[in-house]
C-alpha cells in the first residue's frame, strides 16, 4: 500500500502578491496508490447520499477526455479504527477506484452529522439525498416522512409541506438542513392521503399533483363535502376527472363531477 504526502507547490511572484495576508495554513494533499490494499484504507458512509451510477459514468467519460482527478480531492476523516472516512467526494472516489487510478485526498475538519448540513447549499444533493443522510441516522421525522412516501407514493416535496403544515419555499433548504419537524397529527395525516390516495385508480396524475391535494384537504372541511359522494361520481364518469394547473380548475371540476346527476347541487367554490 503506497501513501504519498504531495509537496506543497511553491507560489509565483504573482500569488504571492493576489494572495498577501490571505494564506491561513497550509493544506496537505495526499496520493495513494492503485491497488485493493490503497481502496480498503476508505470507508464510505451509509449516511452519505447514494451512489449514482449515471455521475460515475459521466466522471469516467470526463476523465478520457482529460484526466484531472488530481484536480477532484477526497475529504476523509479517520475513525477509531484508523479507517479514512469519505465525507465528502465519494463519486470521485468511487470512479477513481473503478479505473484503478490513485485518490488524491486531504483531511476535513468536518463530522458525520455535517455532511447533510454543508451540502444543503450545493446544487449536488436533492431532496432525496438528504431524506437518505437523515434516515440513516436515524432521525425520527425523516423516518416518519420516508414511512409516508413508501405508503403513498408522494413527492417529498408534498410530504414535506403536509406534514409540517407549511407551504413556503425555505421548508425545503430547511428539510436538506436536517431541520424538518412532522408537526402535523400522524392520524390526521394518514386519514388525509388515505382518502386521496382512492383517487389513484382514476389518474395518477391527478393524484400526485400537490395542488390538487391541497384543494381536497381544503375540501375535506367543507360542511356539504362528502368524500364517499364524490368517489362514487368520480367511477361514474372518470374521464371528467382529469388534471389541472390552476385551483380554481380543479374546483370546478370535482364540482361538476359531484353534481352529476345531483337534483341539489351544492357549490363548493
Amino acid at each position: 500500500m503506497e501513501i504519498t504526502q504531495i509537496k506543497l507547490p511553491k507560489l509565483s511572484r504573482e500569488q504571492k502578491v493576489a494572495t498577501k495576508g490571505d494564506l491561513i495554513e497550509p493544506v496537505y494533499r495526499f496520493k495513494t496508490g492503485n491497488t485493493d490494499d490503497d481502496y480498503n484504507k476508505f470507508l464510505l458512509i451509509e449516511s452519505n447520499r447514494l451512489i449514482r451510477p449515471n455521475k460515475i459514468a459521466k466522471l469516467k467519460q470526463e476523465v478520457e477526455r482529460k484526466d484531472l482527478t488530481h484536480e477532484n480531492e477526497v475529504k476523509v476523516i479517520i475513525n477509531k479504527d484508523g479507517r479514512l472516512i469519505v465525507v465528502d467526494g465519494q463519486h470521485s472516489f468511487v470512479n477513481c477506484m473503478e479505473l484503478r487510478l490513485p485518490i488524491y485526498y486531504r483531511f476535513s475538519d468536518m463530522e458525520e452529522s455535517d455532511i447533510g448540513a454543508v451540502n444543503s447549499v450545493q446544487d449536488a444533493w436533492n431532496l432525496t439525498d438528504s431524506l437518505h443522510s437523515y434516515c440513516a441516522r436515524g432521525i425520527h421525522d425523516y423516518r416518519v416522512l420516508s414511512g409516508f412516501k413508501k405508503q403513498y407514493s408522494y413527492p417529498i416535496s408534498t410530504l414535506i409541506g403536509v406534514l409540517s403544515g407549511r407551504n413556503d419555499k425555505s421548508m425545503l433548504q430547511e428539510f436538506k438542513r436536517g431541520e424538518f419537524k412532522a408537526t402535523q397529527s400522524l392520524e390526521s395525516v394518514h386519514d388525509i392521503l388515505g382518502k386521496v390516495y382512492e383517487y389513484k385508480q382514476f389518474n395518477d396524475r391527478v393524484y400526485r399533483n400537490r395542488t390538487f391535494l391541497s384543494v381536497y384537504i381544503d375540501l375535506l372541511t367543507h360542511p356539504e363535502f362528502e368524500h364517499d359522494v364524490l368517489i362514487h361520481k368520480v367511477e361514474q364518469i372518470p374521464t371528467r376527472f382529469v388534471n389541472c394547473t390552476k385551483v380554481n380548475d380543479y374546483l370546478r371540476m370535482i364540482e361538476n363531477i359531484y353534481n352529476y346527476n345531483n337534483r341539489n347541487p351544492i357549490k363548493l367554490w
